[in-house]
């Protein structure tokens, strides 16, 4: 019919045309008069121009259309997330006969079960242990998507989350959530199943584990990332059932063999999380974070932010009358730079804030079945979900390549954030 039943995208036509040429296939499209192959190249090249511009203009229009959903308290799009059910309200207008309507959550026959599930997950229970005490059944990549949706849960309305997906690429850069400082939020649109701050809590949990990141490599080798020398260098598997320091060989280096080093890590992490020790010591650094964020660290920037966008908007009305607008508009580009800078520290600053107010009378018996329940959990653990866990609350095993010399350092994120050490270190009985 036209150019744009090719693609929308100019580079993907143009491959199209080149793949078809080379097999001696000639291109003809009904909309557009047939003329010499010259001025068919510019016909065709200006039409494919104007295909892209309008599936640019149409895809900006339509995102503006979500977000103006968003701040009124209606859904941007999709079905409506575990425990809740779409509302639909009728907006007056018609498209093809039908009445178009928007919609809003309302909690499901669902709701009590999905809100004990993220309350235990925000009081540091396992997933695992949550849903088996709850006899919750779905899979656990669809949980971890329920406590990324903890903000929707808390009752607010949440939108640009998800980066574009990439046909036959994945996410675009690689990464499928946008960061925090782009979300869209309006607050307070439905009923919600659990607080902003138990929201906030799952989201910090979420940020510092291995779900957050990108690809990993495999559990074959669990202490991969992990594992470091006392200079820092890591610790990788050599594909014969061992591990040795990156940058050295085999030969200048010992091994150490992969079941001996991770039967000892195990081992010691077993008996840190039991160890009466180490739960002293644990709660000890939980009262010191709550007592270093008491006070709302953000308090002396918010108004820096109100500053700058007051200052913003005085230009912009400058800029428009001025003959020459463009070194106000870079001035302008430096401030709102600025103001994202901060907008992204509150954030972060509100986070830890939030996370240290849950600490509040912390006591020994909260740590201790903080880590039981991680105890518990992981016999029966398979690799892939070991390798998770050790991610998630180790920060780094320190390994001395010739004295075989050890340490775990541990961190514990949102509830208990701050990195300790294992109240010992340990030698793992390997061959000389």
């Amino acid at each position: 019919m036209d150019t744009s039943r090719l693609s929308r995208r100019r580079y993907m036509a143009q491959v199209f045309k080149h793949e078809a040429k080379k097999r001696n296939i000639r291109i003809i499209y009904s909309k557009l008069p047939e003329s010499d192959p010259i001025a068919d190249m510019v016909i065709v090249g200006v039409m494919e121009v104007f295909d892209e511009l309008h599936s640019l203009m149409s895809k900006e229009k339509g995102l503006a259309g979500m977000a103006e959903n968003v701040r009124q308290g209606f859904r941007a799009g999709g079905r409506a997330p575990k425990g809740y059910i779409l509302a639909k309200t009728p907006t007056g207008a018609t498209r093809d006969g039908e009445a178009v309507t928007k919609s809003k959550l309302i909690p499901s026959d669902e709701a009590p079960l999905i809100s004990k599930f993220l309350k235990m997950r925000a009081a540091g229970i396992s997933r695992k242990r949550a849903t088996d005490e709850l006899g919750l059944d779905i899979a656990k990549t669809s949980a971890v998507g329920i406590e990324w949706n903890a903000l929707t849960y808390a009752g607010h309305t949440v939108w640009n989350v998800q980066n574009e997906r990439v046909k036959g690429s994945g996410y675009k850069g690689g990464v499928k959530r946008r960061p925090r400082s782009e979300w869209v939020v309006n607050e307070n649109t439905h009923e919600g199943l659990i607080t902003t701050e138990e929201a906030e809590t799952i989201l910090a949990q979420l940020a510092n584990s291995t779900h957050s990141k990108g690809r990993r490599t495999a559990a074959n080798y669990l202490l991969t990332g992990l594992l470091k020398t006392p200079d820092g260098e890591s610790w990788f598997g050599n594909g014969r059932s061992a591990y040795i320091p990156r940058g050295t060989s085999e030969k200048k280096n010992r091994k150490v063999d992969q079941q001996l080093i991770e039967q000892a890590v195990l081992d010691q992490l077993s008996s840190d999380l039991k160890s009466s020790a180490f739960i002293t010591a644990l709660t000890k650094e939980a009262q010191k974070f709550r007592e270093a964020h008491r006070f709302d660290p953000a308090e002396d920037l918010r108004p820096e932010v109100v500053k700058i966008a007051d200052q913003i908007s005085k230009m912009m009305g400058m800029a428009s009358q001025l003959e020459d607008p463009a070194p106000a508009l870079r001035e302008i580009d430096k401030l709102e730079k600025k103001r994202k800078t901060l907008v992204a520290e509150i954030q972060k600053q509100e986070q830890e804030y939030t996370a240290a107010a849950l600490l509040e009378n912390y006591t020994e018996l909260h740590v201790t079945s903080f880590l039981s329940g991680i105890s518990e959990n992981m016999e029966s653990m398979d690799r892939e979900a070991l390798k998770d866990l050790l991610s998630s609350i180790i920060d780094r095993i320190t390994l001395d390549p010739v004295s075989h010399e050890s340490e775990v350092s541990y961190r514990f994120a949102a509830d208990l954030r701050n990195k300790m050490a294992s109240p010992r270190g340990f030698e793992p009985l390997l061959p000389p």
